[in-house]
């Protein structure tokens, strides 16, 4: 398992070449063998009419019911697809499911049904009942690797949220290094890699029986699908503008059986299930409580910021020759930041060129040099500069500069200050957050990279100011 987790580095693209022919040859197999216990009693294809689970659900009371709990153990991965739909497009996914994948998983369970059906005694292990005799070992080494294997497609998928929640403010900000120039979803996240493999391992030790950790994982396989329901709603009518009533009936559609197996599952939650809606809980906690203080932090940001026609009407052309340049870090290049509060700025950029730097990271894989800086010469003393980085870039001042003395904008000179925020958080007299939660989104703004920190700008050059934030 920790091989698993030390290879990730190498990317998505490089280890599904190793791991695909392995799974391959694994979804062959099950479809073989379930095919052939098929063929010994063809009469049980009449189990795939779905009026016999009707029947089985509504004649077996309660017993009926919680069977959904067990069921939702043969549809787990299922959850994974779509949060690994960046890593590898939609079409690659829809063609390996519909054509490979579920034709395969729907011959074993069918061939499985077949042996039960002609051997009670099979109950206790269909699956391995399917590989007789001197196949049994090498179905074993097969389904452990595949098992193993199988792992890839939630840590890549993890990969990815944490990408995603980073962009969307949900997240604080960390390491992502992107592994495929062709494919931008394709990340690798070295401190959720590590947090996985930690937990993987304590998970292993603690819950020891395979039992407790399957009950752990429908019940979270069920809960993800049933939020994923919700979410589908949601970008339904927001974003692609369905009319609620058909947006309600596809997604309630799918609602309805994801809840079924959910409230069917609730009955393992001291078995272990509680573990996944406790995580759950701290990361939906973290969530929340990063976006609402990111929020606040943005807002006081703009209460400070000057407008850059403002600015450079109040500052008037040198005087005599620049002592040297200051550099304020903004992603709002329409404004200055930090003149409103701390007006002493004045005094310090009075004999200096002041420059507004946003660092932008774009939609392909690498930026020319020759297009990566753009300058905007505002006034004789005030400039404004973009930089943009490809996602397969590390964001660093040294090709900023470059490209700035290029452009005879010489900054790479220690006389120049890099001035950036450094949130303050305090707490309101009336109305604020608990002291509990203000606390931890320090606790998060702290280990949150800086861009300064990104930037990989020398400490005696940097400047941070100070921004007084209640919430």
């Amino acid at each position: 398992m920790l091989a698993l987790f030390a290879i990730q580095w190498r990317g998505t693209q490089r280890v599904g070449g190793v791991f695909g022919p392995i799974m391959a040859a694994w979804f062959v197999a099950i479809a073989v063998a379930g095919l052939i216990a098929i063929a010994a009693h063809p009469a049980i294809l009449a189990a795939l009419n779905p009026l016999h689970a009707l029947r089985f659900v509504t004649h077996h009371g309660i017993f009926g019911f919680l069977i959904f709990g067990a069921i939702i153990l043969g549809m787990t991965g299922a959850e994974a697809l779509y949060a690994d739909m960046s890593h590898f497009g939609r079409m690659p996914i829809t063609l390996a499911w519909y054509g490979f994948v579920f034709p395969a998983l729907v011959l074993n369970y069918v061939g499985q049904a077949a042996v039960v059906a002609a051997n009670p005694g099979a109950l206790d292990s269909p699956f391995y009942a399917l590989a007789p005799g001197w196949t049994l070992m090498p179905m074993v080494a097969l389904a452990t690797a595949a098992t193993i294997i199988a792992s890839q497609s939630l840590i890549s998928g993890a990969f990815t949220l944490t990408e995603q929640a980073i962009a969307l403010n949900l997240c604080p900000n960390m390491t992502v290094r992107h592994t495929s120039k062709d494919q931008r979803g394709q990340v690798y996240v070295p401190l959720v890699n590590a947090m996985l493999a930690v937990v993987c391992i304590l998970l292993v030790v603690t819950f020891r029986s395979s039992d407790r950790l399957a009950s752990m994982y429908g019940l979270a396989v069920s809960a993800t699908m049933f939020a994923t329901d919700i979410i589908f709603y949601v970008v339904a009518t927001r974003r692609l503008r369905w009319r609620p009533a058909l947006a309600l009936a596809v997604a309630g559609s799918f609602a309805l059986l994801d809840a079924t197996f959910v409230v069917a599952g609730l009955h393992k939650f001291i078995d272990g299930a509680w573990l996944p809606l406790a995580i759950a809980a701290v990361i939906s906690l973290t969530a929340v409580t990063w976006l609402m203080g990111r929020r606040a932090v943005a807002r006081e940001l703009l209460e400070e910021r000057e407008s850059v026609e403002d600015f450079a009407a109040e500052h008037a052309a040198l005087a005599d020759a620049p002592k040297g340049a200051v550099v304020l870090l903004s992603g709002d290049p329409t404004g200055v930041p930090f003149v409103n509060s701390h007006r002493w700025l004045d005094r310090l950029v009075s004999d200096e060129i002041v420059i507004v730097l946003t660092v932008k990271s774009v939609a392909r894989p690498y930026v020319p040099e020759a297009q990566r800086v753009t300058i905007d010469d505002i006034s004789e003393r005030f400039v404004r500069i973009r930089a943009d980085f490809g996602y397969m870039e590390m964001r660093r001042l040294t090709p900023i500069l470059r490209a700035c003395g290029a452009a005879s904008l010489d900054i790479d000179k220690d006389t120049t200050s890099f001035v950036f925020a450094n949130p303050v958080i305090v707490g309101k007299s009336q109305g604020g957050w608990p002291r509990w939660q203000r606390g931890f989104f320090e606790l998060l703004q702290r280990n949150s990279r800086t861009l300064a920190a990104e930037l990989e700008i020398k400490a005696s050059r940097q400047i941070a100011l100070g921004v007084e934030v209640e919430i």
